[in-house]
């Protein structure tokens, strides 16, 4: 990517930056919970930078991306999920005096997921629209120091969602439904990096615009619902290091820390269309979550390098107990820990080009015995090529 100088009235200069990648990955997924599948994920980004004016930049960017069946690290996605997503990004970069920074952005994002082989693409239950903004404000204090806070506000419509309480009576898994009403989200951070260190905090509030809270006794209008409306809260924390272990070997260790509270409940239905729970659970969705990774790059000639990439996840309920394989709850409280390894090649011929051959496995293991309808204790592997072109 290069900038092109381009005469314009009203302005001495403008500098004019085209950006493109273009990244496919394809290959083998093979689970112990649905066999195996032909995996292909598609990343295609167009944009152009554009500097009209002295400490001025814009920022225009369009993405398509798509993805096939594979292995799901996310819980609540079927590893025969498909999505689209089509994402439009402005971005003004203004600085100002000599270490501030502030940027702004507005953004429009649309996806299309199909979830089973009678949805259509492009009418699934799960499809939405999400519009927004955000700013940010950065300083540099010194060589080996600087600080950056953001605040954005986003919206988000499902135009084909039904509601929870019917998901749930049909039988859907309530991960799977989890975040899927019309919604708007705010959220509020703030990143240090201090020479080798980055330290990362956030808070973010979903305010729903029509989910009311599902209660434990019939109401007046003969539903479950209340008239307080679903908020959840997510509290995250996060610290990385890049650490030099040689000319040729680079450890980056990463710890993350993450906490939901939810004023939703919950209603168990043992059979599907059942209009009659059998039990009630209160703040069913809070949870507490430990990310830990220590991804490691060797470099082991001008155009080889090699990586590899553990990561632990722990995942544990606050107030949701599991469910045996009868679909009745146990004592205890869900707890999900999952474990990814990834390694691989990197051949890098040029400046511009990029091939990946790698492999990963992945293995979770559950309390939670009911797998009817989302993998919960499973293992599985994924063996494929990568190639990713940028301009």
């Amino acid at each position: 990517m290069s900038l092109i100088t381009v005469p314009a009235i009203c302005f001495a200069k403008v500098q004019i930056a085209p950006y493109y990648q273009l990244k496919i990955s394809e290959g083998s997924a093979i689970s112990s919970r649905d066999g195996s599948a032909l995996a292909i994920d598609l990343v295609n980004d167009l944009g152009m930078i554009v500097e009209p004016f002295d400490n001025h930049r814009f920022l225009g960017f369009y993405e398509l991306k798509y993805s096939g069946p594979g292995l799901k690290r996310q819980e609540g996605e079927k590893f025969t999920d498909r999505l689209m997503d089509h994402i439009v990004i402005i971005r003004h970069h203004y600085k100002f005096l000599e270490n501030y920074e502030l940027k702004s952005q507005i953004d429009y994002m649309q996806e299309f997921k199909r979830t089973g082989t009678d949805e259509v693409m492009g009418k699934g239950l799960y499809d939405f629209k999400r519009t927004g903004l955000a700013v940010s404000a950065e300083r540099k204090f010194n060589d080996t120091l600087n600080a950056e806070a953001q605040i954005q506000y986003h919206k988000l419509v499902f135009p084909n969602y039904t509601d929870l309480l019917g998901e749930l009576q049909a039988g859907a898994d309530a991960e799977s439904t989890t975040g899927k009403q019309n919604h708007s989200n705010f959220e509020i951070g703030g990143k240090v990096k201090y020479d080798l260190y980055v330290f990362k905090t956030n808070f973010s509030m979903m305010s729903y615009e029509k989910q009311k809270i599902i209660v434990d006794a019939v109401q007046d209008d003969g539903t479950y619902y209340s008239d307080t409306l679903q908020k959840d809260t997510m509290i995250s924390l996060g610290a990385e290091y890049e650490r030099k272990l040689s000319e040729r070997v680079a450890l980056t260790p990463s710890l993350s820390i993450k906490m939901k509270g939810s004023n939703q409940n919950y209603q168990h239905f043992t059979m599907a269309t059942s209009s009659v729970p059998v039990q009630y659970l209160a703040e069913y969705y809070n949870y507490n979550e430990i990310v830990l990774a220590v991804p490691v790059a060797v470099v082991l000639s001008k155009k080889w390098d090699f990586f590899a990439a553990p990561e632990i996840d722990l995942k544990s309920y606050s107030k949701r107990p599991p469910r045996n394989k009868d679909n009745e709850f146990i004592s205890g409280k869900q707890k999900n820990n999952l474990f990814i390894l990834s390694l691989g090649f990197t051949l890098k011929p040029n400046d511009i080009t990029r091939t990946t051959f790698f492999y990963t496995f992945q293995n979770q293991t559950s309390n939670m015995e009911f797998e009817k309808y989302l993998p919960y204790n499973y293992s599985g592997h994924f063996v494929g090529i990568s190639f990713n072109y940028t301009y």
